[in-house]
């Protein structure tokens, strides 16, 4: 008798509170339900349910097989849908954590073309900052991250560069603050800069542009979002360094302008990570192709 079908039958027991609506659940007979619980308490020497007229309800020691099931059998489903992604066919489903840049304004293209040629693969995605795509693929609880940002103390992870950002400095259009075609470094410094909060890829990036263009701005206002910041420039509340996809539809409105000064030129690149192990499930495989075919369309 498999270990895994006794603990299915006590925990459906213990969640339907009914040996026969257990049974009915999972398609079997009640006395084999029985069997099933009888055998869990003969190898525990324990009673794990206190059988009433109306309700079953547990024992302290079958509160903790009941907890302990469940995480057995999570791991056992985990174990049985990698086996199955390793070994079968374009099927299974895949978490996917990405950092802001990419997340909101990339990644809905490449998710549209993956679920194009793999229809039966499911995803979910989750939208953090760098730091925190990181720490999620680290834990366990993202398949694969999406980063834009250098990535420091990677031990464990593989990390695979696959695409080219450019970022740009801009403005409100109807901002006039230099008087050149271009702004001087210190025309720049004189403005209230908008950057995102610490652990941003975005943040990083916009540090580094600082520091090559020698500047200390006097003011800095930290905001939460790619989103607010841009409203916040066009405002007029500021300038702001960004990735160029992040802006293309307000260049294209001429709500916001680059003003990029003499010379300034800042690329980055995007790069996607996992564990790193002697096998990846194929759904890992798929979604890495699927974003390193399609970066020649970033």
């Amino acid at each position: 008798m498999n270990l895994d079908h006794r603990l299915l039958s006590f925990v459906k027991v213990v969640q339907e509170q009914s040996f026969s609506r257990a049974a009915a659940a999972l398609h079997i007979t009640q006395p084999a339900v029985t069997q099933h619980i009888q055998s869990l308490e003969a190898e525990f020497d324990a009673s794990l349910l206190e059988r009433g007229k109306r309700s079953v309800n547990t024992t302290k020691a079958g509160e903790i097989v009941f907890h302990e099931a469940l995480r057995i059998l999570e791991h056992y489903n985990e174990m049985k849908r990698l086996v199955d992604e390793v070994l079968g066919g374009d099927t299974g489903s895949i978490v996917v954590s990405a950092s802001y840049t990419f997340g909101e304004y990339i990644l809905p293209y490449v998710l549209r073309q993956f679920q194009q040629s793999y229809p039966k693969i499911s995803f979910v995605v989750n939208i953090v900052n760098s730091d925190e795509v990181v720490r999620q693929v680290r834990n366990h609880e993202a398949d694969i991250g999406i980063i834009e940002t250098d990535l420091a103390g990677s031990e464990n992870l593989t990390v695979v560069p696959f695409a080219r950002d450019e970022v740009i400095v801009i403005a409100a259009s109807n901002n006039n603050f230099y008087a050149g075609t271009a702004p001087l470094a210190e025309e720049l410094a004189t403005q209230t800069w908008l950057l995102r909060e610490e652990g941003s890829g975005t943040r990083r990036v916009a540090e580094k542009a600082l520091k090559d263009l020698a500047i200390s701005p006097t003011h800095i206002l930290e905001l939460g979002s790619i989103q607010i910041i841009k409203q916040s420039v066009e405002a007029g509340l500021g300038i702001s360094v960004l990735s160029n996809w992040t802006v293309r539809k307000e260049l294209s409105l001429n709500t916001l302008k680059q003003v990029n000064p003499q010379g300034f030129s800042l690329g980055r690149s995007f790069s996607y990570i996992h564990l790193t192990a002697e096998w990846q499930t194929k759904t890992i495989k798929l979604f890495a192709g699927c974003l390193t075919g399609m970066a020649g369309r970033f």
